[in-house]
C-alpha cells in the first residue's frame, strides 16, 4: 500500500543509494585528486544527510503519528509534500554533480564567477536557488498538516495502518504505560496472506486467528 509513510520509506532508499555510491570516487585517489573540495562532495554528502535522513524522518513521523495522538495525517497534503520535496532535492542536489565534475570549487564567495573553467555551470546555481525555495514552499503543507491534524485530523482506530507488531494493540493514543493489559505475543511479526485469515494480516497479539499455536511470553 502505497501510503504517505511508505513512499518516504521507499524514496529513502534510492535517495541514500546514490549519495552512498557516489562516495565511492572520493575513497580512489585518482578521481579525488579532481574531485577534492568540489561541488560533487556537496551533493555526495547532502543526498546522504538530506533526502535520506530526512524521508525516513519523515516516514516515521507519519507513520507514528496517529499512535501518538490517535488521530491521522491528510493523505493528501502528506503526498502533495513527498512529491514536492523529492523533486526539489534532486533539482537542488543533482546540479552539484556536474558543477563538481567540471571543477567547480566549494566554498567561493562568488559562487565561482571569477574562476573561467566556472562559467558554464554557473548556470546551475540559479536552478539550484530555485529548488531551495521550492524545498521550503513544500514544507508549509507538512506544517500545516501536522499542527491541524493535531487537533482536526481523523481519528483511527488502535491499528490504522493494518500492522501486525505488539505496539499497535496499545490504544491510540496509549495511556501511561502504555498497554491496558500486559501484551502476549502469539505469533511472529510478519504474519500477512496468513491462510484462513479473513483480513490480509494477523496480528501478534490476536490468539484467535489461524494458525495461532502455542502462545508466546
Amino acid at each position: 500500500r502505497f501510503t504517505g509513510p511508505m513512499l518516504f520509506a521507499l524514496a529513502f532508499l534510492p535517495m541514500f543509494a546514490i549519495g552512498g555510491l557516489t562516495g565511492l570516487p572520493l575513497g580512489l585517489a585518482a578521481s579525488d585528486i579532481h574531485l577534492h573540495d568540489t561541488y560533487y562532495v556537496i551533493g555526495h554528502f547532502h543526498y546522504v544527510v538530506a533526502p535520506g535522513t530526512i524521508f525516513a524522518l519523515f516516514a516515521g513521523i507519519y507513520y507514528w503519528f496517529p499512535k501518538a495522538t490517535g488521530r491521522k495525517m491528510n493523505d493528501l497534503l502528506g503526498r502533495i509534500h513527498f512529491w514536492g520535496s523529492l523533486i526539489a532535492m534532486n533539482v537542488i542536489f543533482m546540479p552539484m554533480f556536474a558543477q563538481g565534475l567540471s571543477g567547480m570549487n566549494r566554498r567561493l564567495y562568488d559562487g565561482g564567477v571569477q574562476y573561467q573553467m566556472n562559467q558554464d555551470v554557473l548556470v546551475w546555481n540559479v536552478v539550484i536557488s530555485w529548488g531551495a525555495w521550492v524545498l521550503a514552499f513544500f514544507q508549509i503543507f507538512f506544517i500545516i498538516n501536522f499542527f491541524m491534524s493535531i487537533k482536526k485530523g481523523r481519528r483511527v482506530s488502535d491499528n490504522p495502518w493494518d500492522a501486525t507488531t505488539l505496539e499497535w494493540s496499545a490504544p491510540s493514543p496509549p495511556p501511561h504505560g502504555n498497554f491496558t493489559t500486559p501484551p502476549r505475543a502469539h505469533r511472529g511479526p510478519y504474519e500477512y496472506s496468513a491462510p484462513g485469515a479473513q483480513a490480509d494480516f494477523v496480528m501478534q497479539a490476536d490468539a484467535a486467528g489461524p494458525q495461532a499455536g502455542p502462545a508466546k511470553g
